[in-house]
């Protein structure tokens, strides 16, 4: 496949609705013209393709468009830097250290940028110790917020060192009554770098979850679960999914790294049974009972590491039919793979979030009796340079039946 090169930037249109333009560090495509951002974007998947060895020969459609290019992203995970200007709430610059302050970002959601701005109002006026990583001193290190687009509320995640400063009780008790704000969380993570969340969440309001409705589900999602940044489009990757797997009534499915159980679901729709499998206790949970919430009786959840999960799954149900997964930027581990090589699905659906992991994998899976069916890529962060990628992969032959996992 011939290397498509990255397009030169058109003609910018209207000046972005975006504060910190042009000095963003965020979205680093903020100010080209849309069309220009989606062809730079499937550039990238054409040229990460292109560099495997074998097995993908399908051609790269056009990549589906977000339904909104600003206020879409319901997350903003900030860094906090008291400075001499003032305190900040941003991200790293690239390469650095540096905090920029992006606490007024466009393409946040519109409840997230007044929650941040009264957090900080409020943050500045307690003289919250701020966490210094030079020193590992200070209390408040990460500001989290997530909103529900359904719900019109946000949850305030507020991630400190540890539980010693004096002021803190009095601070979360203004945090409560913060407006917009139906729940609010402490996390604990005194470990040094540059994960954001700790192991340990403290409930500070009643409620712990926000809901959210995709498609025809109703999806609650826990401080720490994963759940996509972009709702309307996702809809689309979810609704591809459920097409390209092609669940029958007589199947049984296994959904890796399921979060809080998006495909699970969409697959049970059809499906036998589905079997969704994730590492985090608490996805899990909330797996669960979006499960019950939404009615669905042919759906189990596993909370195990992947490959151990998938193999438990086809020790206790017998032959996996279908498996969809969708893991994180790093891709499919090795482990991973030969466990879904060994349990010899006849396909699989592959959501990637990083092109580079995905040809790696797609050629991976080549060399392991999987060819590469189809792909289609979607643009769920309008303004940043990643690009969503689903692919379906449909094995050549059936395995010997001592290679498949018998009851």
């Amino acid at each position: 496949m011939s290397h498509r090169p990255v397009p030169p930037p058109e003609s910018p249109g209207p000046r972005p609705p975006c504060p910190h333009y042009p000095d963003c560090v965020g979205c680093a495509l903020v100010g080209t013209a849309y069309g220009a951002q989606l062809r730079a974007k499937h550039a990238r998947v054409v040229s990460a393709l292109a560099a495997a060895s074998a097995g993908v020969q399908v051609p790269v459609p056009d990549v589906i468009g977000s339904p909104r290019l600003f206020g879409y992203r319901n997350q903003a995970k900030l860094a906090v830097r008291r400075t001499r200007r003032g305190l900040l709430l941003g991200v790293y610059r690239p390469g650095t250290h540096e905090v920029v302050d992006i606490a007024g970002c466009a393409v946040h959601q519109p409840p997230i940028p007044a929650v941040l701005a009264a957090v900080r109002e409020a943050v500045d006026q307690a003289q919250a110790p701020i966490y210094d990583e030079r020193t590992r001193s200070g209390w408040l290190r990460y500001v989290v917020v997530r909103s529900s687009t359904w719900k019109k509320t946000a949850q305030l995640i507020l991630v400190v060192r540890d539980r010693r400063w004096p002021g803190e009780a009095r601070l979360l008790q203004r945090m409560r009554r913060l407006r917009g704000v139906s729940s609010v969380v402490l996390n604990v993570n005194p470990t040094p770098g540059n994960v954001i969340l700790g192991a340990t969440f403290v409930p500070v309001t009643h409620t712990t979850a926000l809901s959210e409705r995709v498609g025809g589900l109703t999806l609650t999602s826990s401080a720490g679960a994963f759940l996509q940044a972009n709702i309307g489009a996702a809809r689309r990757v979810y609704d591809r999914v459920l097409a390209w797997a092609a669940p029958q009534p007589d199947e049984l499915a296994v959904d890796l790294c399921a979060g809080v159980g998006a495909i699970s679901l969409y697959v049970a729709s059809r499906a036998r049974l589905v079997v969704g499998v994730e590492e985090s206790p608490i996805a899990v949970r909330d797996a669960r009972r979006n499960a019950r919430l939404n009615g669905y009786h042919n759906v189990r959840f596993v909370a195990a590491p992947a490959a151990a999960g998938l193999a438990t799954v086809a020790a206790d149900f017998g032959p996996v039919d279908l498996v969809t997964v969708n893991p994180p930027r790093k891709g499919i581990d090795e482990a991973t793979r030969a466990a879904i090589a060994a349990a010899a699905p006849s396909r699989v659906v592959y959501v990637s979030c990083d092109p580079v992991t995905l040809a790696r994998d797609l050629d991976w899976f080549a060399h392991h009796g999987y060819a590469l069916a189809a792909l289609q890529p979607y643009d769920l962060l309008p303004q940043t340079e990643h690009v969503e990628t689903v692919a379906l992969l449909n094995r050549e032959r059936r395995a010997p039946a001592a290679d498949r996992v018998q009851r």
